[in-house]
């Protein structure tokens, strides 16, 4: 099969998140199986037009800006009678290849952004986004429609779309052998530094954490627009000695850390599924999270983790605390999120994933 995949980055752009982790281990896993996967993908500095990335063939055609007007152009030099199928990775904005591609068209839909237009983009490209992300979708409503959570799902079928199916992530972490957490309660926090994360709520609920168990630390792992903003906000509320920033690290580094942490803080607005609650979960970390879309999907409270109402930093500092406080209760959730975890692989992923896409074109 000859597939080609439009989305707006690439595992290597630095804005890459955990859709393009998504994206990249299936379409690997696909190719490993024999088939021809491009992606058509936006330029960033420094990067190379085109290239081979675990033999997937990247085609970056335009810049950011463009990458949407362009899909036309791109589709009639690159795509037409080339391939047998096109999916599009669509983040609130689609390429609208249906409208005019004579192949297959699949939307795989990660999330609905709503409110995080006002988190990632200033007024007035905000206000457009928020109100018609709604009526762009529904250009595809018709369509066999790939996502990956409930929570998804049910948003897509509320917009009238018929044919909805789920295939989940898995972790991109390598289980470490042996758990050793840290002698000090460490938080953690993994994942980018921007608004729609909320790291400011992690930075406000330790303050208070470590008022109560004075040597608790507390590790930022991950990059991002807000990073400079957080370090400031650290000093003010005097947790700097305490406080680590990592900036963006290894896998290997990152499975570390996640190892030695006892519990990892993830305050996000809005998630497609929440990729990192998995990676922590393998390593034997729970997690606790705001009841959103998508971490309600990959939290399971009370197994895995606990949820709490979005934006309720008291009860997220009371809900860390308990757990710190409770051995017992916190070994229990750490051993439900390693068996939790093992449900999720790639290879089963992207089993799923090929027989979806054969089901569709035949």
């Amino acid at each position: 099969m000859k597939i080609a995949f439009f989305n707006w980055r690439d595992i290597k752009n630095p804005l890459a998140g955990g859709a393009e982790i998504y994206n990249h281990r299936i379409l690997k896993e696909l190719v490993k199986r024999g088939h021809k996967v491009t992606i058509f993908t936006s330029t960033f500095p420094g990067c190379i037009n085109h290239e081979f990335i675990d033999g997937i063939e990247h085609t970056r055609y335009a810049n950011r800006f463009f990458i949407y007007p362009k899909s036309y152009f791109c589709y009639k030099k690159h795509i037409q009678g080339k391939y047998d199928i096109i999916i599009e990775g669509i983040n609130g904005v689609p390429f609208f290849t249906k409208l005019f591609a004579q192949e297959k068209v699949i939307p795989l839909i990660y999330q609905l952004t709503r409110k995080n237009w006002y988190s990632g983009l200033p007024f007035p490209f905000a206000f457009f986004g928020f109100h018609l992300e709604d009526s762009m979708l529904r250009v595809y409503k018709k369509e066999p429609t790939l996502t990956i959570s409930n929570s998804t799902r049910a948003d897509l079928e509320k917009l009238g779309f018929e044919h909805v199916t789920i295939i989940y992530a898995a972790a991109d972490a390598i289980p470490p052998k042996k758990i050793i957490k840290e002698k000090n309660p460490t938080i953690i926090y993994l994942g980018r530094l921007t608004k729609s994360k909320q790291v400011d709520h992690v930075l406000h609920a330790f303050k208070l954490i470590a008022e109560h168990k004075k040597n608790t630390q507390l590790w930022i792992v991950g990059d991002g627009s807000e990073k400079q903003n957080l370090i400031k906000l650290a000093k003010k509320l005097s947790i700097s000695t305490k406080t680590t920033f990592f900036g963006k690290v290894t896998q290997k580094k990152k499975t570390e850390l996640l190892s030695k942490a006892h519990i990892m803080l993830f305050p996000a607005v809005h998630e497609g599924w929440g990729l990192t609650v998995l990676e922590a979960n393998m390593c034997g970390t729970p997690v606790i999270g705001y009841n959103v879309h998508g971490l309600r999907d990959s939290i399971e409270d009370g197994v895995n983790g606990h949820l709490v109402e979005n934006g309720d930093i008291a009860t997220l500092t009371n809900s860390t605390l308990n757990l710190l406080q409770n051995t017992k209760n916190l070994n229990q959730l750490s051993i439900a999120a390693i068996k939790l975890s093992k449900k999720f692989t790639w290879s089963k992923t992207s089993k799923n994933f090929l027989s979806f896409l054969k089901g569709v074109i035949e």
